[in-house]
């Protein structure tokens, strides 16, 4: 375990940046917005969810901008710019006065200050100082989100409930940022793949620095299929996440046992991120893939069709947590398995385009699709077929290149 001992220091910054980034902090507290902001301002529950829309729509460019600009300026001053901007961008959301122009364009903004607060940072650095263990370093540090998913929810209703919407996004961002900004500068220190001497330390260097160019990458099948397979589950996942809130409403349970319940698949988020990242280091990556996303077709299943008391609330939302928690690994793993580690950061940052699409447009189908057909039944009946097809294209992605095994 040299790996660990080497590397926790950055390990656990990385681990913290996530859990203080822009997707944690989008993904598992808006649900809980969408009511008061809607009623202050008159707006539709789809017209507040078409801010995913406007901020992924955004990542879309600045996403593989980051990670260009990462491989000329290194990942631990856009990480600091990212965390601090991303926050920044949180306190103005607090001061909309109605205007939905205003909204979107904040939710623009935020996607272009807290970029360098994506994945793209937090697990770009593992590459160097992990290699035996980099899928349970990168599980490790995508557990971040996890915890912002246990953490957030309950912190978020109290703010709301007592204060009011404007300061819950106030102390989100601003409490974010007082956490991770110390921990990054003390702790987030990035190696040089080409950092070692020479021998069989030099051997395994040139392993690891293995890749292909972006443009090579793009130009093969498994990219396609590894973005296509992306975008399907982020759509079902972040769209159920940030329509969690109101799908549990219409069941019938109240608001703090739905953060409760949101608060214990924060807790399974963890578990999936660490599992996954375990799993992937001894077996094949897309066969675990597929087991994971069979727990989401059972619980899409169970809340189709059966009532929700607080116990199977439970169930349902750990079988949805462990795929959530896995997803984002997934991201990660495969694009250093599949594509090498020499460009990761700016081949991840076109994958995650895939994801920030689907993420973009989950949440405003999930809501629209609700008020057309008076509930969520039909988009969580399609959303069951989306998860098997993407079963399918997982295993499509075939064995790892020479390189890798």
């Amino acid at each position: 375990m040299n790996e660990f001992r080497e590397g926790w220091k950055t390990l656990f910054a990385a681990t913290i940046g996530t859990m203080c980034g822009i997707f944690t902090l989008t993904n598992y507290t808006q649900g809980f917005f969408v009511g008061p902001v809607t009623a202050e301002f008159g707006w539709t529950p789809p017209q507040f969810l078409l801010s995913y829309t406007v901020m992924m729509c955004f990542v879309l460019v600045t996403g593989p901008a980051v990670g260009s600009i990462v491989e000329r300026i290194g990942l631990r001053k856009v990480g600091l710019i990212g965390l601090i901007g991303h926050s920044v961008a949180y306190v103005l959301l607090s001061l909309n006065t109605g205007s939905l122009l205003l909204w979107y364009s904040s939710w623009a903004l935020l996607a272009i200050l807290g970029a360098g607060s994506l994945p793209i940072v937090w697990t770009g650095v593992l590459n160097a100082w992990f290699s035996k263990h980099r899928g349970k370093a990168i599980g490790i540090t995508m557990a971040g989100t996890g915890l912002g998913a246990f953490f957030l929810p309950p912190i978020t209703e109290f703010f709301i409930s007592n204060y009011g919407w404007r300061a819950a996004y106030r102390v989100i961002g601003i409490g974010a940022l007082v956490i991770s900004l110390p921990v990054v500068i003390l702790m987030f220190k990035e190696k040089a793949l080409s950092s070692v001497s020479s021998g069989v330390e030099q051997v395994k260097t040139q392993v690891e620095a293995w890749g292909l160019t972006r443009s090579e990458a793009i130009r093969t099948s498994r990219f396609w299929v590894l973005g296509a397979v992306l975008f399907l589950t982020v759509i079902i996942l972040v769209g159920f996440l940030s329509n969690f809130e109101r799908i549990m409403t219409e069941k019938g349970l109240e608001r703090s046992s739905i953060a409760t319940i949101a608060s214990i698949m924060g807790l399974t988020i963890v578990i999936g991120r660490l599992l996954v990242g375990t799993l992937v280091d001894r077996f094949w990556a897309p066969g675990v893939a597929a087991l994971f996303f069979l727990m989401p077709i059972a619980a899409l299943l169970l809340l189709i069709n059966i009532d929700v008391t607080f116990g199977m609330g439970v169930l349902i939302a750990i079988l949805i947590g462990l795929a959530a928690g896995a997803e984002l690994d997934l991201l990660a793993f495969l694009t250093s398995k599949y594509f090498g580690t020499a460009h990761y950061a700016s081949i991840f940052g076109v994958i995650l385009a895939f994801f920030t699409f689907g993420g973009g447009i989950g949440p405003p189908i999930f809501g629209a699709m609700a008020q057309a057909y008076d509930g969520y039944s039909v988009i969580l009946s399609i959303s069951v077929a989306l998860l098997a097809i993407s079963i399918g294209l997982f295993l499509a992605l075939g064995s790892y290149p020479d390189e890798e095994h």
